[in-house]
């Protein structure tokens, strides 16, 4: 497997980043500290239907991650499971505690792993994205998620 970089990486997240900011900014309202304290809710329940959804399903990849042509899979190149996505998306809630360590020792892992690859046991490598529409994708696993609760 030929793993991905730190800049390609980051690239992926300032697209996903960009995504999600849209709808938080339609959806958060005014800037009063209740509206506030309710737009950093919408924004983790925005990332739970995102990166998990994406990075379980078929695409094994987030649009940006996609677009830039990575993909996030087990160490042994199996697709996540939804349950392994959302340990990885709560594993980075622990990368940025540390004060960002948790993304920049990506730099120095053999398998350029951050401390939420690690703790989820999954992998970022470099591979083309199949040819498939993202929103029919989410659509898809969102209703194979939602149909297991």
């Amino acid at each position: 497997m030929n793993y991905s970089g730190f800049f390609k990486r980051f690239g992926a997240a300032l697209i996903d980043g960009s995504i999600l900011l849209i709808p938080s900014l339609i959806l958060g309202g005014s800037a009063s500290t209740l509206a506030w304290t309710g737009s950093i809710g919408l924004g983790i329940l925005l990332q739970l239907a995102y990166y998990p959804i994406f990075e379980s399903s078929k695409l094994n990849a987030t649009p940006g991650k996609a677009i830039l042509g990575l993909a996030v899979v087990s160490e042994s190149g199996e697709t996540l499971t939804f349950k392994a996505a959302v340990i990885r998306l709560a594993c980075r809630y622990l990368s940025i505690a540390t004060c960002y360590i948790g993304y920049v020792m990506q730099v120095f892992t053999k398998k350029r792993q951050t401390l939420h690859d690690i703790l989820s046991e999954a992998v970022v490598i470099d591979r083309e994205s199949p040819d498939l529409n993202y929103f029919t994708v989410w659509t898809e696993q969102f209703k194979v998620v939602v149909n297991k609760l």
